[in-house]
C-alpha cells in the first residue's frame, strides 16, 4: 500500500496548545495480536477513558485506508508500536512506522515502543524474524529497505516496555500479561497527564547502543575529567550547577565547570572542546533559558558527537523545564528556537542540527527537578550515578586480540540468548593460559553500563587459598555496596547478607579462576540470591565444578578437549530452575 499522505506542518499548532482528537494511536501485527494482548491493551485503555485508536479489520479493504490512517496518526497525542515477532513482515507496517516517526519529529508526538515476546535487539539490529522479513524486502523495495531499516533502529532505541511472557517464578518472576497491560496504562496517564519523568525502559538500550563494535581491545581509554557541566550560566551557575560542581569535588569526582569567561567568540572555544572530548561522563542542566545559548546548543551538538564516538555517558537534568518542552522544542525551547530560525534564516541547517541533539538528548533517560523536592537530594541522587558509572573503569584486554571478537561474540549470545530478563550464570572453560580472563575482560567491557551494579572478582582460586571464603564474601558486598558496612564474620552468615542486599539488584558478577565448588557455593548459589536480569560469568579450569553447580550455558576454549566451542548438556541449568529449558546447538571448530 502506497505510504500516507503528510498533512501540511503548517496546519499544526504547538503540542501544548493543539487539541487531539485521540490521546493513543496503536501500531500492531493484526494476525498476531488483535484478538490478544493488543486486544486487552485497547480494552483497559477505553475503560481508563483514555481515547485510542486501533484500526478496524474492514479498513484493510477500504479504499480509504491511507487517508484514514495518516489522519489518526496525525491526530493521536501518543503512538504505542507494539514490536511483534513478524511485525516487520507486513510493509504497511513499516511505512506507517515511518509515518509515525516522521510525526514525532515534526508535531512532538510521544513514541512508546512496546517490545511483546520479541527481543529489542532483533529489532534494533534487525535479527531472527526481522533480518528474514526484510531480506524478503530488499527483493521488492530496493528504494524503501533502507529507510524501513533505519526507522526500525530509530523505534528500538527509544526507551520501552518490554514483555517476555515467561510463567511466574519465585523471586524473579516475570509479570503476568495483565500487570504489563496495566503498568502501559499507567505510563500512558502519566504522558496525558504532562508527566515530566521520561519513560524508564526495562530492557538496557545503553548497552548496545552505547558501546561501539569491539574494535579497540587494548588500553581503556584515559580521560581527562570524570564529568563535563554543560549548563546555563545566569540560570544555574550560582545555585544548582554550583552546588552540584561542588558535591561533585566533595567526592573526588574531577569536573569541569566552564569559567565565566570561556564563552567568547562566534563559537564555543577549544578549551571547552577538548574538555567535552576528555570527559567521561557529560551532564546537561537544561534550564529554563538554555536554548537561548547558542553556546550552549554548540556544546550539546559536540556532546553527543562524543557520546555517538567514544559512548561518551548523558546524563540529562531537567531543572525546573518540562522534559517534553525540551524533547520537542516547545515553551521557552520552542520560543528560543523561533528567535534562532530568525536569526540564522540564511543557515537554517544550524537551527535545525540544534533541535535534532535537543530532541536526542532528552530521549536519555534522566533525572527531573520541579521545585517540590531539596535540591540537595536530587543532588545526592545524581552524585551516585556518576560515582557508579566512573567505578566502571575498562579492564586491559590482550594488545593484539586476535580471534577475540569472534569469541566475546559468541559468549555474549549465551549471556543473553533469552534476552535480558531473568537470572542466568555462563561458563568459560579452558585450560590455563587459553585466553579465559581476557575474554571476560573484553566481555566486562563491552555490557557493564546495562547493570545496576558490577563486581570483577579476579583471582578466586589464590584469594581463596590466601584469605578464605568469607574475605571472598566481603569482596563482593564491598563492591556492589561502596558506601554500606556489610561485614560478614562467617561463610553462613556471608551468604544471608549477600542473599539479603542483592536479590532485588541487576548485577553483572564475574568470577574469574574457580577451582572449587564452595567458592561459587559462597559467592552465587542459587538464583534466587540475586535480582531479575542479573548475570554470573565463571571462569575455570575445571567444567566438573560448572556442571556441579547446574550451570549449562559454557563456553569452550580452544584446546581445552571439548568437541565445541558451546556446549549444552540435556540437564537443567540455571535457567530451568528460573522456570525455562535452554538448549544451544554444538558448533564444530
Amino acid at each position: 500500500m502506497a505510504t500516507p499522505q503528510a498533512f501540511p506542518s503548517s496546519s499544526f499548532p504547538s503540542f501544548r496548545d493543539r487539541e487531539w482528537e485521540f490521546d493513543v494511536f496503536l501500531s500492531f501485527r493484526g494476525p498476531e495480536t488483535r484478538y490478544g494482548f493488543t486486544g486487552y491493551l485497547h480494552k483497559a485503555f477505553c475503560e481508563k477513558g483514555i481515547r485510542t485508536f486501533m484500526d478496524l479489520e474492514d479498513l484493510i479493504s477500504g479504499n480509504k485506508i491511507q487517508q484514514t490512517f495518516a489522519r489518526a496518526i496525525e491526530s493521536s497525542r501518543i503512538a504505542i508500536i507494539v514490536f511483534s515477532e513478524h511485525y516487520a513482515d507486513t510493509d504497511f507496517l513499516l511505512r506507517e512506522l515511518v509515518k509515525l516517526l516522521e510525526c514525532s519529529q515534526r508535531c512532538g508526538q510521544f513514541i512508546l515502543p512496546i517490545f511483546y515476546l520479541v527481543d529489542p535487539g532483533d529489532v534494533r539490529h534487525q535479527r531472527g524474524s526481522y533480518e528474514k522479513a526484510m531480506a524478503v524486502h530488499e527483493e521488492r523495495f530496493k528504494d524503501k529497505a533502507p529507510i524501513w531499516r533505519a526507522a526500525l533502529r530509530e523505534a528500538a532505541n527509544l526507551s520501552g516496555l518490554h514483555y517476555k511472557g515467561r510463567r511466574a517464578l519465585i523471586l524473579c518472576r516475570d509479570e503476568f500479561e495483565y500487570e504489563f497491560i496495566e503498568r502501559i496504562a499507567k505510563q500512558v496517564l502519566a504522558i496525558i497527564k504532562e508527566d515530566s519523568v521520561p519513560v524508564v525502559a526495562d530492557y538496557p538500550v545503553r548497552a548496545e547502543s552505547h558501546v561501539k563494535a569491539l574494535s579497540s581491545f587494548s588500553f581503556p581509554r584515559q580521560y581527562q575529567y570524570h564529568v563535563f557541566l554543560s549548563f546555563r550560566g545566569c540560570d544555574t551557575r550560582y545555585c544548582f550547577t554550583g552546588s552540584l560542581f561542588k558535591a561533585l569535588r566533595d567526592n573526588k569526582i574531577h569536573s569541569f565547570m566552564d569559567d565565566v569567561g570561556l564563552h567568547r567568540g562566534n563559537d564555543i572555544s577549544r578549551t571547552l572542546i577538548e574538555a567535552i572530548k576528555g570527559s567521561r561522563i557529560a551532564i546537561i542542566v537544561f534550564s529554563q533559558n538554555y536554548a537561548d545559548s547558542t553556546y550552549c546548543l554548540d556544546e550539546l551538538v559536540k556532546i553527543l558527537e562524543c557520546q555517538e564516538s567514544d559512548g561518551q555517558f548523558v546524563l540529562p537534568v531537567f531543572y525546573d523545564v518540562y522534559h517534553s518542552d525540551v524533547r520537542r522544542q516547545t515553551g521557552s525551547f520552542g520560543a528560543a528556537m523561533a528567535k534562532h530560525e530568525e536569526k540564522f534564516k540564511d543557515d537554517l541547517s544550524k537551527v535545525e542540527k540544534w533541535k535534532r541533539a535537543l530532541h536526542r538528548a532528552a530521549n536519555f533517560t534522566g533525572f527531573c527537578f520541579d521545585g517540590k523536592k531539596y535540591e540537595h537530594e536530587l543532588i545526592g541522587k545524581i552524585v551516585e550515578v556518576v560515582s557508579r558509572e566512573i567505578k566502571r573503569v575498562a579492564l586491559h584486554v590482550a594488545d593484539y586480540p586476535i580471534g577475540l571478537e569472534s569469541q566475546v561474540s559468541e559468549v555474549k549470545s549465551l549471556i543473553f540468548s533469552d534476552g535480558y530478563d531473568g537470572v542466568h550464570m555462563v561458563g568459560i572453560h579452558g585450560n590455563g593460559g587459553s585466553g579465559k580472563t581476557t575474554i571476560a575482560h573484553a566481555i566486562y567491557n563491552l555490557i557493564a553500563n546495562g547493570f545496576e551494579s558490577i563486581c570483577f572478582l579476579e583471582n578466586v582460586r589464590e584469594n581463596s587459598y590466601k584469605h578464605g571464603l568469607v574475605y571472598l564474601q566481603n569482596m563482593l558486598l564491598s563492591n556492589v555496596f561502596e558506601r554500606k558496612n556489610l561485614k560478614a564474620t562467617s561463610f553462613e552468615k556471608g551468604i544471608s547478607t549477600i542473599k539479603h542486599w542483592l536479590q532485588q539488584k541487576k548485577i553483572l558478577l564475574i568470577l574469574d579462576d574457580v577451582d572449587k565448588p564452595e567458592q561459587l557455593q559462597a559467592l552465587a548459589g542459587k538464583p534466587d540470591w540475586f535480582g531479575r536480569g542479573t548475570r554470573v560469568i565463571v571462569t575455570t579450569r575445571d567444567k566438573y565444578i560448572l556442571e556441579s553447580h547446574g550451570i549449562e550455558r559454557i563456553y569452550e576454549m580452544e584446546n581445552s578437549n571439548s568437541e565445541s566451542n558451546i556446549s549444552a548438556s540435556d540437564g537443567k541449568d540455571n535457567g530451568d530452575q528460573l522456570g525455562e529449558k535452554n538448549h544451544f546447538p554444538r558448533t564444530s571448530q
